[in-house]
C-alpha cells in the first residue's frame, strides 16, 4: 500500500461495508451482505432507492447504512470540494480533449495526412477515446491498491509527451502512436481513478459534486480548440499543439497536488457472473452499443462538414467544436437533474432521440448561423448522453455491491462503438454518400439506440412491478 494513506487507514478499518439490500423474501434489512473487500468505493456508499423504497421507477442512489468504524464522507469542506477541483481539471484534460479532435481531424484533412481518407484519419481520435474507456480496466484496480498519485503523474506525463511527439510528427503511424495511443493511455490512467476518488467524499451531495467536476470536460471542450484556432493561424500547427502540451501538463498538476481518496478498499475485486444473466442490463449494454455508434460523429466532422459544404475558413470552423462544447455544459448539468425526479433509464432515451433527430436535420443545413445552431443543440443532447449511463445503471442494479463494475462494463461497450463509429462514417463520407450518408448513418444509429433504451425503461419498469407482485 503506497505510504501516502497510511495515516487515514489508522483511523479506520475499510473491510467491509453495509449497505440497504432486499432480502430473498423481500423484505428490506439493513444487514446486507458485506461487501467484498476492494469492490468500488461508488457502489460500496450508494444504494439505489428503487432498492431502498421498492419504487419501481428507481431515479438516483442514496445513502446506505455505514458501520460504527467507518468515517462519515463529509459532503463538503476543503478537502472535499478539492477533490472536486481536481476532478474538474482531470474532464478538463480527458473528455476536454477528445471533443477537441475535430480540429486535429480537419487540419490533418487539408495538411498533412491528405492523401488519407477522412474514415483513416478519424481512427487517431477513437483509438485516443477507445482507451479512455478501456484503460478503466487496468487503472481502477491499480487506483484500489493505493497509486493514485503515480496514475495521475504517469497518465499527465503520458498526454503531454503524446501531445509533445504528435507536433513533430509528419506520418500517420507516428501521429497514430503518439496523439492516439499514447495520448489515450494517458487519458484512461486519468479518468477512472479520479472520478472514483471524488466518490469516497460525498454521499448525498455526489450528484452535485460529480456535476461540476464533469463540467471540466466543457470548458476545456471551448478553450481548447480556441486556442488551437489563434496559435495554428497566428504562428503554427506545431507551436499549437505543443501549447496544448505545456497546457495539459501544468493543469494536471493540480489534481496532482490536492486529489486523494479518503479511504481505499482493500484486496481483489471480484466479478459476480449474475450480471450476464440480468436481461435489462444486457439489453441497455446492447442498447449502447448501438446508440454510441453514432455519439462521437458530429464531434469529429463537425469543422470539416462547415469547409467542404458550407465554404467557411478552416480557422472559423474550428469555433463549432468551442461551440459543441459550450451547449454540452447545460446538457451535463441538467440531465442528471431531470433523472433525479423522473428517473435516468426514462430521460436517457429522449436524449439519444434529440441527438439523432439533429444529425439528421444536420444534413439540411445551408448557412453558418444554421450550423451553429443545430452544433449547440447537439452539444446540449451530447451533454445529457454522457451524464446519464451511470445514474441509469444505478437505477437497475439490485446488488449494490456490482454496482461499480456493472457502470465499468457498461461503459467498455459504449467504448466499441467510440472505436468503430466515426470510421465508418467516414468511410459513407468518402464514397458516394458524402456528408449526407454520413449524419444520416449518425443519426440512425442514435435513433435506433433510443428506441432501444426505451425499450429498457419500459423492460425494467415491467421487471420492477412482477418482483414486487410476487413479493406481496
Amino acid at each position: 500500500m503506497d505510504s501516502e494513506y497510511t495515516t487515514a487507514e489508522k483511523h479506520f478499518d475499510v473491510k467491509e461495508i453495509h449497505a440497504t439490500d432486499v432480502s430473498e423474501e423481500g423484505e428490506d434489512t439493513t444487514a446486507a451482505p458485506s461487501v467484498t473487500a476492494g469492490e468500488d468505493p461508488e457502489s460500496s456508499l450508494h444504494v439505489p432507492r428503487g432498492v431502498q423504497d421498492k419504487n419501481v421507477e428507481a431515479s438516483e442512489p442514496t445513502t446506505a447504512a455505514l458501520p460504527s468504524g467507518m468515517p462519515t464522507p463529509p459532503n463538503g469542506g476543503l478537502a472535499a470540494w478539492l477533490q472536486v477541483l481536481g476532478g474538474f481539471f482531470v474532464y478538463f484534460n480527458t473528455w476536454g480533449l477528445i471533443i477537441t479532435f475535430g480540429v486535429f481531424q480537419t487540419y490533418y484533412e487539408g495538411h498533412l495526412l491528405g492523401r488519407y481518407s477522412p474514415s483513416s484519419i478519424s481512427w487517431i481520435g477513437t483509438v485516443q477515446a477507445f482507451l479512455l474507456i478501456e484503460v478503466g480496466i487496468f487503472s481502477g484496480p491499480l487506483y484500489d491498491q493505493g497509486h493514485l498519485r503515480y496514475l495521475l503523474l504517469v497518465g499527465a506525463v503520458l498526454i503531454a509527451f503524446g501531445l509533445m511527439m504528435a507536433s513533430l510528427a509528419t506520418e500517420f503511424y507516428s501521429i497514430f502512436l503518439s496523439l492516439g495511443v499514447c495520448s489515450g493511455l494517458g487519458m484512461g490512467l486519468l479518468f477512472f481513478p479520479a472520478i472514483s476518488a471524488i466518490s469516497t467524499y460525498f454521499t448525498t451531495r455526489r450528484g452535485m459534486a460529480n456535476g461540476i467536476a464533469a463540467a471540466g470536460s466543457a470548458v476545456g471542450a471551448i478553450i481548447y480548440p480556441i486556442v488551437l484556432r489563434q496559435l495554428i493561424s497566428q504562428v503554427s500547427f506545431p507551436w499549437a499543439v505543443r501549447t496544448v502540451g505545456f497546457l495539459v501538463f501544468a493543469t494536471n498538476l493540480i489534481p496532482l497536488l490536492v486529489m486523494k481518496p479518503l479511504f481505499l478498499p482493500q484486496g481483489k475485486r471480484t466479478l459476480d457472473k449474475a450480471i450476464f444473466k440480468d436481461r435489462v442490463y444486457i439489453f441497455f449494454s446492447l442498447s449502447n452499443i448501438i446508440g454510441w455508434l453514432g455519439v462521437q460523429i458530429p464531434l469529429f466532422y463537425a469543422a470539416s462538414f462547415g469547409v467542404a459544404t458550407i465554404g467557411l475558413e478552416e480557422t472559423t470552423a474550428f469555433y463549432l467544436l468551442a461551440i459543441l462544447g459550450a451547449g454540452s455544459l447545460p446538457g451535463r448539468l441538467l440531465a442528471p437533474l431531470l433523472g433525479d425526479f423522473l428517473g435516468p433509464l426514462n430521460i436517457y432515451p429522449l436524449f439519444m432521440l434529440l441527438a439523432g433527430i439533429l444529425a439528421l436535420v444536420w444534413i439540411r443545413v445551408t448557412t453558418y448561423g444554421g450550423l451553429v445552431v443545430v452544433a449547440l443543440l447537439y452539444g446540449f443532447a451530447y451533454g445529457g448522453i454522457v451524464s446519464l449511463p451511470p445514474p441509469a445503471v444505478a437505477a437497475m442494479t439490485r446488488d449494490v455491491r456490482q454496482l461499480g463494475t456493472r457502470i465499468g462494463l457498461a461503459f467498455s461497450c459504449a467504448g466499441i462503438s467510440v472505436l468503430v463509429g466515426p470510421p465508418i462514417a467516414g468511410a459513407f463520407e468518402s464514397g458516394e454518400g458524402g456528408f449526407t450518408g454520413l449524419f444520416a448513418f449518425a443519426g440512425t444509429m442514435m435513433l435506433a439506440g433510443s428506441v432501444c433504451l426505451a425499450g429498457v425503461a419500459w423492460f425494467n419498469k415491467r421487471e420492477r412491478a412482477t418482483e414486487i407482485k410476487g413479493e406481496q
